[in-house]
């Protein structure tokens, strides 16, 4: 529903358009554009691995396809597949304390990706001389300022004690707030637990820091080459500076929790900076539509399958607990 009103009101494409461009799409395009969704999972799925040794990149995809899945099912919904995933990686024998290692971690490389992609892309707006309107600018620079900020206090607590001290202090007032107003009974000693994942993600990234670095820009830059590409096989516009933009507009704004997984304003978002750039409206709400069918929609059947290879892959199982 909010797709269906925001997005002509704010690029002024008609619908019947934005169709025209769909329903002309020929069966080898769509393969090509899944074959590179495939492999844009699979490069992720090197990040997750690296994020919890011991964990196969098959078993990344399919804890990466299903969490997601779950997620894109309800507002809110990252809490459930939060849920989903560590029901997986229990089921291959890692403990609670290596899940949540790997849940910050990933996390982590999420939120440093989203908060460098839109000063990245407004850089290469600017060298490229292209005219960048002040709603853009000015969104680009709100994101990059808000991420950017929880990223400092990340980095901090990683490289300092007393950041991570005062962090780790936070951290329980707001959990036991969180437990108040759930009626939670359960005593955790949260300031000891942050200080110890902090320890381990020091630990972690000192060991693995390259693989996860080269494959967050190698997932990043395929799901961007997607973007491209669902562009290009509707007509929309196809410059490096222009769907860089739009796609870091896009993974910024996945960030809006009250809808799955940011739908609605994530497209709008990214269509908007297509259009301010100069795109053809309806050609540049199809292309970003059609990216949404393979970063959001398929991931729910994908989810199925997921769930379908973690119960028939037997091989995978250990003793709960055997693996940290």
């Amino acid at each position: 529903m909010l797709l269906w009103l925001l997005l002509p009101r704010v690029t002024g494409a008609a619908w019947a358009d934005i169709w025209h461009r769909l329903e002309v799409l020929a069966p080898q395009e769509i393969a090509g554009l899944f074959g590179l969704w495939i492999v844009g999972l699979y490069a992720y799925a090197f990040a997750l691995a690296a994020c919890l040794p011991g964990l196969t990149r098959g078993q990344a995809m399919v804890v990466n396809i299903v969490g997601s899945g779950v997620s894109n099912l309800a507002p809110f919904g990252g809490t459930a597949g939060v849920a989903v995933s560590w029901w997986l990686v229990r089921g291959w024998g890692f403990g609670t304390e290596a899940f949540a290692l790997v849940t910050a971690v990933s996390w982590l490389l999420n939120m440093v990706a989203k908060a460098v992609l839109p000063v990245v892309s407004a850089v290469v707006l600017l060298v490229s001389g292209m005219h960048v309107a002040a709603p853009v600018r000015e969104a680009a620079a709100a994101g990059a300022v808000v991420f950017g900020v929880l990223g400092a206090v990340v980095v901090g607590s990683l490289a300092s004690d007393t950041v991570a001290t005062r962090t780790a202090s936070w951290a329980g007032a707001v959990a036991r707030a969180a437990q108040r107003l759930v009626r939670s009974r359960r005593q955790v000693e949260w300031e000891r637990s942050v200080q110890r994942l902090r320890v381990h993600t020091r630990g972690l990234f000192a060991d693995h820091w390259p693989t996860m670095l080269m494959a967050m820009l190698a997932y990043n830059g395929l799901q961007a080459l997607l973007m491209a590409g669902c562009l290009w096989v509707v007509g929309g516009p196809t410059g490096f500076a222009e769907v860089l933009a739009a796609f870091a507009c896009g993974r910024l704004l996945t960030s809006v929790v009250v809808t799955p997984g940011g739908t609605g304003f994530a497209e709008t978002g990214a269509a908007a900076v297509l259009v301010a750039l100069g795109g053809d409206p309806a050609a540049s709400v199809a292309g970003v539509l059609l990216f949404s069918v393979f970063t959001y929609v398929l991931e729910i059947p994908g989810a199925g399958v997921g769930w379908i290879t973690y119960l028939t892959v037997r091989r995978w199982r250990r003793p709960l607990g055997t693996r940290g």
